[in-house]
């Protein structure tokens, strides 16, 4: 879509689709460039809008990357909560919904390093107020769900479940992306073995370790 087909947003929809191209020109961009080091003006050349109607949508080039990143956090809770509807779940079937949704974004957790940042200091408090109670709440219904399948868990266990999993996730995720190096290592040598990670399938194992060492604790209090 270009500059001259874009029409003047007035009403509601309008504006939310204008939301959603500004948005999916993001994500594409992040998709060629991780590390996000591209404009605001990149981001409107992509979406064909001038660079002043982006900001009409978002405050800074942070807003709109945590909006990204809302999104994406969305789609993995859903890939979840799929996977918690589906006939006899465990471990594997949560591990396979993970691993599914990385090879889809493969951008997701260098986002979330930035935005985490963001968080901090670039952002409102109002953009970071709801980013966390969005959060929350798919948290709590997830994390409920979870709960309900294993009643030996505790009130409260499913949340904490999901964010031990996250943290899991992403350090595993940090140490694969940043492996340590050997200063005057000659051209070509390998990392040792006991440093390389092959980060899907050692993620694999752990969050079904995780998990299921979380679901034998529920039914030891049922024993």
């Amino acid at each position: 879509m270009t500059k001259g087909q874009l029409r003047r947003a007035h009403a509601p929809e309008d504006k939310t689709e204008r939301r959603a191209v500004i948005l999916r020109a993001a994500e594409a961009l992040l998709r060629r460039d991780p590390s996000a080091t591209f404009s605001v003006g990149e981001i409107a050349r992509r979406a064909g809008l001038a660079k002043g109607t982006v900001y009409l949508y978002f405050g800074s080039r942070e807003e709109m990357l945590i909006a990204v990143h809302d999104a994406q956090m969305g789609e993995l809770f859903n890939a979840l909560e799929r996977a918690l509807q589906r006939p006899k779940v465990g471990a594997e079937t949560v591990a396979r919904a993970v691993l599914g949704f990385l090879r889809l974004r493969p951008e997701f957790f260098r986002l979330s390093t930035s935005c985490h940042g963001a968080l901090e200091d670039s952002v409102s408090a109002d953009v970071a107020r709801c980013h966390r109670e969005l959060v929350a709440m798919r948290l709590t219904a997830i994390g409920r769900r979870i709960e309900i399948l294993h009643p030996g868990m505790r009130p409260g266990e499913g949340a904490i479940l999901l964010k031990n999993s996250y943290a899991l996730m992403l350090g595993l995720w940090q140490l694969a992306a940043s492996p340590l190096r050997v200063t005057g290592a000659a051209p070509g040598e390998q990392e040792p073995a006991a440093l390389r990670i092959d980060f899907e399938s050692q993620l694999s194992v752990a969050l079904k370790d995780l998990w299921n060492a979380a679901v034998r604790r529920g039914e030891g209090r049922l024993a």
